[in-house]
């Protein structure tokens, strides 16, 4: 065992390991507990001379999932969970404010007579929370300019906006283009850094406004309640809450009296897979139904054209 240059090699009720050696006093979190999250992935990072100290062998250290074992990095032991990959005993669950993946690092009881180190359980999560608002424009306009934008919300995961020309979404629309009126534009909306398997985006409702102001008191609606407006035959809503990716269409205009601008808007929540109504049944099957726990993540997102 090689220890760092601020450990020392000692021996703690029989056993050899690296203790703290210019420490003498401790931080508020136990064993200098750093948690990291970011969408459905997390990790908590523990000091190890001072687990050593307490008599807690890395061995016998590991998550929910006692095959999770902490992974040594720069003399911490790091415990990691990533749902693409093994969630480790991870468990999503959420409140009327946030949504919440918790997991926790504990001891695997010894196996000799008697121990004196007492048990360890060391409960962590990451939390994100529900309502969030963010609205941000992208340079496009009825004869050309930028089309898409990534959105960052303030929680570590990003919801995105994009364009594409038709219904396959294969070529997405970059730089200066020309958008003529009764185009069918075609739009994906999707939240990155979950999985896709637990977490499904719903479009609540999608609006065009003439300026570049979310309320404006002049609007018109693509989608409301989840649903095509029933005034607007053009509209599709092709895919809704059953991914972390939700598609609608719908032919291009202008506003009277304006300029040849129009904003885009979309007000969106998040919601679990697991079980429940995730997006309504529209009329004419245009929208798809998956059960989903029901709890929201709202987020307004802007595009101009």
């Amino acid at each position: 065992m090689i220890c760092s240059w601020d450990e020392v090699c000692r021996q703690i009720n029989g056993d050899y390991g690296c203790a703290c050696g210019y420490i003498t006093t401790r931080g508020p979190n136990p064993y200098d507990a750093i948690e990291t999250c970011s969408g459905s992935t997390g990790s908590l990072s523990l000091s190890r001379c001072e687990l050593f100290e307490d008599g807690y062998s890395a061995d016998n250290l590991h998550m929910n999932d006692q095959n999770c074992k902490g992974e040594l990095q720069d003399n911490r032991l790091v415990f990691s969970f990533d749902s693409n990959f093994n969630m480790c005993g991870t468990t999503l669950e959420n409140n009327s404010t946030h949504i919440i993946f918790k997991n926790s690092v504990g001891t695997t009881d010894g196996i000799g007579v008697i121990s004196r180190a007492g048990g360890l359980n060391i409960n962590f999560s990451c939390v994100y929370p529900l309502i969030q608002s963010i609205s941000i424009p992208t340079a496009i306009e009825g004869k050309g300019g930028v089309i898409s934008k990534y959105l960052s919300t303030e929680g570590s995961y990003q919801i995105t906006m994009i364009p594409y020309t038709d219904d396959t979404f294969q070529v997405p629309l970059f730089g200066n283009v020309t958008l003529d009126v009764n185009h069918q534009m075609y739009i994906a909306v999707q939240v990155d850094q979950f999985d896709s398997t637990q977490i499904g985006l719903v479009l609540d409702s999608c609006w065009a406004t003439p300026v570049n102001q979310i309320d404006y008191y002049i609007r018109w609606d693509l989608i409301s309640n989840e649903c095509p407006n029933p005034n607007d035959g053009t509209v599709a809503v092709l895919q809704n809450g059953v991914s972390t990716t939700s598609y609608f269409s719908f032919r291009m205009f202008t506003f009277t009296g304006f300029s040849n601008k129009i904003y885009l808007h979309c007000q969106v929540h998040l919601c679990l897979l697991e079980t429940g109504n995730c997006a309504q049944m529209c009329t004419g099957g245009l929208s798809r139904r998956r059960r989903a726990v029901d709890f929201y993540d709202s987020a307004a997102i802007s595009m101009e054209f």
